[in-house]
């Protein structure tokens, strides 16, 4: 008998229980937003980003870049195309850009409440309309965050669309977003974000459209004193990413980090509404900031030309006829 192998034997059942006994190797991923991590959705991402470490035992672990620590959007966004960067945080104006179905979902006024945002952006009609070129473009998406309605505040006093008009307003590269500036009479002026801190102090801008929530969080109502509570659009940020990063997990953890960011996601528009208004709140008791309420009507009536093109437009008409059913709303 060959006392060798049965010595061999119990060592290699021992190294074979072994072997099984031992987890996956945690991995980390790298994960940029251009906003802070006290925003909402630096919030809500460090959120997901714990959840998706716990639920998979530390396999799936995220880096979070904030504050542009990456660059801006469109910056990351070309590293994420790459598979360079494995996550983002990009939002529809920066899409647009890419898929111009986006353009939809950014027209002022498309949304007028909460609960017509939450309807449009849950129905997974709409979210296949959306991302349908996705993979044709080197990304994957996990899916929305709400930020709250977006306004406009300036370093000059405003109570009507009247005293906009002429104004230079820091906006960002979209199409849609410089368009509709351009109706309301105002001078758009795109600017990165990183940069409007010191654009209102210096006068290269005299205010912005944005959530009114940045005048606490990012500091602008320091310069920017008065806040138009317009409401005319609610951007929506969306979480991307490689597509080699999904094809870098187990079926088991890729299940994990989309239904741990579904969660998130669901809540994030409520949670977006009470944060940004207590946000706004602090601004003004903190800062002195005033908040006008507008008739909203004259801003509504001036965006019309941008409604009849997309209902021209071929690849635009199908997605927002679905949206307008969606909220029992006559195009």
């Amino acid at each position: 008998m060959d006392i060798l192998k049965i010595a061999k034997k119990p060592l290699i059942a021992a190294l074979m229980i072994s072997a099984m006994a031992v987890p996956a190797a945690a991995k980390s991923y790298r994960l940029a937003t251009n906003v802070s991590d006290d925003s909402t959705a630096g919030q809500l991402i460090k959120q997901f980003a714990d959840a998706v470490a716990e639920r998979t035992e530390g396999r799936v672990e995220f880096e979070l870049f904030m504050n542009g620590q990456l660059g801006d959007q469109l910056q990351y966004f070309q590293q994420i195309q790459r598979g360079v960067v494995d996550a983002g945080l990009i939002n529809s104006a920066a899409l647009e850009n890419v898929i111009p179905a986006f353009g939809v979902v950014n027209l002022p006024y498309v949304f007028r409440t909460s609960e017509e945002y939450g309807a449009v952006m849950t129905n997974p009609e709409v979210r296949g309309a959306l991302f349908a070129a996705a993979e044709q473009h080197n990304f994957w998406p996990l899916g929305f965050l709400s930020s709250g309605f977006r306004s406009i505040y300036t370093t000059k006093p405003v109570e009507s669309i009247d005293d906009i008009k002429g104004m230079k307003l820091r906006t960002m590269s979209s199409p849609t977003y410089i368009e509709m500036l351009n109706l309301f009479g105002a001078v758009p002026t795109p600017l990165p974000f990183g940069e409007l801190y010191s654009g209102l102090q210096q006068g290269i801008v005299d205010g912005a459209e944005g959530g009114l929530a940045g005048l606490y969080v990012a500091n602008f109502g320091e310069v920017a004193k008065y806040a138009l509570e317009t409401n005319q659009t609610r951007l929506t940020d969306f979480v991307v990413t490689s597509v080699r990063f999904r094809e870098d997990l187990s079926d088991e953890d890729l299940a994990a980090v989309v239904e741990e960011f579904e969660k998130v996601s669901l809540e994030s528009i409520a949670f977006a509404d009470a944060t940004e208004a207590k946000q706004l709140q602090q601004a003004v008791d903190e800062m002195g900031v005033e908040v006008i309420k507008v008739d909203t009507a004259p801003f509504i009536e001036a965006v019309g030309p941008m409604y009849e093109a997309a209902r021209a437009d071929e690849a635009k008409k199908p997605l927002i006829e679905t949206i307008f059913e969606i909220e029992n709303r006559e195009f």
